[in-house]
């Protein structure tokens, strides 16, 4: 009788693996570059901000006493903070005993992990979102305003920041992806020195088409039309033989950039979904001026258990503080 041979073999298990390979990045650069801001007591949040006035400099004449007083003065800026919650987890009895690939151990453990992931996902796009802050009622919940509306050069519709300590129109850029040129740029960097009096040091959280069109900005020169050259040149290393298009640092008079891809920008909060503008738009931020403040952190919960299987959820109450918006901009691109 012959021997069984792997030839011979049906029903045979795939080589799977026991890890996902997850498309979806996990990494949320925002949350974890910003500060940690103190904890607040209610759910509306405020601070103080001020802007030093110009002051006439043509000197004093001889033994003239004073005869009239200024000041300065202080605004406040306020903000609502929000509850985020994920839409939860739930695993059957029977899909709990069940062995299925990519799944070390019970789906229990690997679907709570997921859950909490995504709860990171849900607050990185809420900060990098246009969305308003709103106070709770009727339907509407309390939610903190995202970056992109902190920066509006025109006033918000709810509690909108001062008119002194919004960036100027010119600190931001609303035209196509091909007309954003390194003079567009310096532009920008230039309005927000002027507007703060001081050289800018920006970190731009960028989409990945604003990103490489940035990156091509290295490769530019004027064609010379008496004879026939490349449009764009590139960077060699011959020596590992790669090709380099890559450009993550700019620096004019007036400042420096440090940009990098993310991901999540004006993403559409009903559903989470990318936008238009989500891969072509870049936020240009001073980090100083931010604080992601979290009034419960983010925390994993387990509801009450019932027959049908284990279930629980993510969530976090927090609220993004822009302490001074001036100084700052945005390129809002969606085509």
């Amino acid at each position: 009788m012959a021997g069984m041979y792997e030839k011979d073999q049906v029903l045979k298990v795939a080589e799977v693996g026991d890890t996902i390979f997850i498309a979806q990045s996990d990494k949320v650069p925002m949350s974890r570059l910003l500060k940690r801001g103190p904890k607040p007591d209610n759910m509306l949040s405020s601070w103080p901000v001020q802007v030093y006035p110009d002051r006439a400099f043509e000197g004093t004449l001889d033994g003239s006493d004073i005869a009239s007083f200024d000041h300065t003065n202080r605004e406040m800026i306020e903000a609502y903070n929000m509850w985020m919650r994920t839409a939860g987890w739930m695993v059957s009895r029977l899909a709990n005993l069940t062995r299925t690939w990519g799944v070390k151990g019970k789906e229990e453990a690997k679907q709570a992990l997921d859950d909490g992931l995504i709860l990171g996902q849900m607050i990185e796009k809420q900060l990098l979102s246009d969305d308003e802050m709103a106070v709770e009622s009727g339907a509407q919940p309390y939610r903190s305003r995202g970056a992109w509306k902190w920066l509006s050069p025109t006033e918000q519709a709810v509690k909108p920041v001062p008119v002194n300590y919004r960036p100027t129109s010119a600190c931001v850029y609303e035209s196509t992806l091909a007309l954003f040129t390194p003079d567009a740029m310096e532009d920008m960097v230039e309005a927000a020195a002027t507007q703060k009096k001081d050289a800018v040091d920006w970190t731009g959280f960028v989409g990945i088409k604003l990103k490489s069109h940035m990156s091509g900005w290295a490769q530019r020169h004027v064609e010379d039309v008496n004879t026939a050259q490349a449009l764009t040149r590139y960077n060699m290393d011959a020596e590992d033989k790669k090709l380099l298009r890559v450009v993550d640092f700019f620096e004019f008079d007036a400042g420096t950039v440090k940009v990098f891809p993310s991901w999540y920008l004006l993403h559409t909060a009903a559903t989470g979904a990318a936008s238009a503008a989500s891969v072509l738009s870049g936020l240009f931020l001073d980090l100083a001026m931010w604080q992601l403040c979290f009034m419960d952190p983010p925390a994993a919960w387990r509801e009450p258990a019932k027959s049908g299987g284990p279930r629980g959820y993510h969530d976090a109450v927090y609220g993004l503080r822009c302490l001074n918006p001036t100084g700052q901009g945005y390129a809002k691109i969606e085509s």
